[in-house]
């Protein structure tokens, strides 16, 4: 059988890494005899999906299987549409939107079966029967149909996976590598890879449908295993850690340094963790192994609006994380969110001065979005029970490209939406300023570096140091600043 797995596209976004959910439902099929071909519309935003369906068309198979967000749901109706019309073959779906709205996903016509949770033991048994041409599909859990009435046939929810050593590596041959612009600050390649499943904590804003509250990892020497097969095959030594929480399990962390550092294996790579989940042990320990960039959800610089996020953390343990990790040797990255139930004008000023004085090598400033499956969209729902999923849903994001501003959807916060846009470029900005100062402190010293950098905020000498820098003359101190984030890498 020929299974064409796809992708949607995402509010005009480029896809930045391969799915690995469909890695891993694909690494499935394949296990089981079948043909796969991987299809991320997300890696062309601008293209029509009109576009993008012929070379699905053009593989001719006997299933199609999407994935999707409820944010580029608008994306699989239209693909699925089209490949209904052209193909005529079953189309099944399962992500966070099929999980979160499973009725309403079932609604659409072109969508015969959806898979409610986790996917991969569900949507074995399933291939197992549809190849068999029985209908023993109509008992497995986790499957949803409808019936010959057009009625929605609940199949609960799928299995959790209880051991994650079974699962195959993710089909990674299948996904064109070279076209996600995930790279290494050297810029080398680097791979995603996931050495766990799930968070216990139960922040505001996070999506927890797929496998609830549970936490499930995979052993050292499996994880090392995968590091070995994506280095041997795919050449590279850069990987992005994307598990919810990689630091949660201490000793488990422990383990898999351990194996690292002992196996050999001269890798490089960035990871998730919590402020409150690391000590400056561990952090030098992460180092050793080849840990150089940590990414932590801050979200707030108000303690009151931090607190009403549920994510258990203070700006003490903040402080104290980043500057334990800028002591390790290894860059942060910290996430904020601007605009949380709570947030005024004032509160988000916090934030942003709060951002400015931390040693982050970057930081992120999103807008809160109340998705469907959070306690944010909970809270939401039960001030306007009115709400529905509509086609608007397509708005709903987080990413700030501070390029232009963005519109907020949904506002929970008591700052007015044009203000909220303007204030997320206004952190950006801030930012980096406050980054700058400190690079010049660091460099000629707190006196020097003070002077220093007070001149180059002139916008008559900056103009100059512009024009000088189109003529080269500034060559070798811009590839120091670039060159000193590549080597710290390397």
């Amino acid at each position: 059988m020929r299974i064409a797995f796809i992708g949607p596209k995402w509010n005009q976004l480029v896809n930045s890494y391969p799915s690995l959910g469909l890695g891993y439902l694909a690494a499935v099929a394949e296990q089981e005899g079948h043909e796969c071909a991987i299809f991320d519309f997300g890696l062309r935003p601008h293209v029509p999906i009109e576009e993008e369906v012929k070379a699905v068309i053009d593989f001719k198979p006997d299933l199609v299987a999407f994935t999707s967000m409820t944010t580029s749901f608008y994306s699989v109706e239209r693909s699925a549409e089209l490949l209904k019309e052209a193909l005529g073959v079953p189309i099944i779906i399962g992500g966070p939107h099929a999980t979160t709205l499973p009725d309403l996903t079932l609604q659409n016509p072109n969508i015969d079966f959806l898979i409610y949770g986790e996917g991969e033991i569900a949507w074995r048994e399933f291939l197992r029967a549809f190849a068999a041409g029985d209908t023993r599909w109509r008992l497995i859990q986790g499957l949803w149909y409808r019936d010959e009435d057009g009625r929605v046939v609940e199949g609960g929810k799928s299995p959790l996976v209880p051991n994650l050593d079974a699962l195959p590596f993710p089909a990674r041959h299948l996904f064109d590598l070279e076209a996600y612009p995930l790279y290494a600050p050297n810029g080398e390649r680097m791979i995603t890879i996931l050495s766990s499943r799930g968070c216990p904590y139960n922040c505001s804003f996070c999506f927890k449908g797929i496998v609830g509250r549970t936490y499930r990892q995979r052993s050292p020497e499996n994880i090392v295993a995968e590091i070995r097969h994506v280095m041997e095959n795919y050449h590279t030594r850069n990987f992005y850690f994307i598990d919810d929480l990689f630091t949660i399990n201490v000793k488990r962390l422990d383990k898999i340094l351990d194996t690292i550092i002992e196996s050999g294996l001269d890798i490089r790579f960035r990871c998730l963790a919590r402020v409150d989940r690391v000590t400056p042990e561990l952090l030098r320990k992460m180092y050793k192994a080849g840990c150089r960039q940590i990414h932590y959800g801050i979200e707030s610089g108000n303690p009151e609006v931090l607190r009403r996020t549920a994510k258990h953390i203070d700006l003490d343990q903040v402080r104290q994380a980043v500057q334990w990790t800028e002591e390790a040797g290894i860059a942060s990255k910290g996430y904020f969110i601007l605009g949380l139930p709570g947030d005024t004008e004032e509160t988000i000023q916090e934030t942003i001065e709060f951002a400015a004085s931390l040693p982050l090598t970057e930081a992120m400033f999103s807008i809160a979005t109340p998705f469907p499956g959070t306690k944010l969209w909970e809270e939401l729902l039960a001030k306007r029970p009115e709400l529905r999923y509509n086609a608007d849903f397509t708005k709903a994001y987080y990413y700030n490209s501070y390029l232009s501003e963005i519109a907020p959807f949904m506002n929970v916060s008591e700052v007015p939406d044009e203000l909220l846009s303007k204030y997320a470029i206004e952190a950006r900005r801030r930012f980096l300023e406050a980054k700058a100062r400190r690079m010049y402190h660091k460099a000629f010293g707190p006196r020097l570096g003070e002077v220093l950098w007070r001149v180059s905020r002139n916008d008559a000498i900056r103009s100059v140091g512009r024009g000088l820098m189109n003529l080269g003359l500034f060559k070798k101190f811009k590839y120091y600043k670039t060159q000193g984030e590549a080597e710290q890498w390397s």
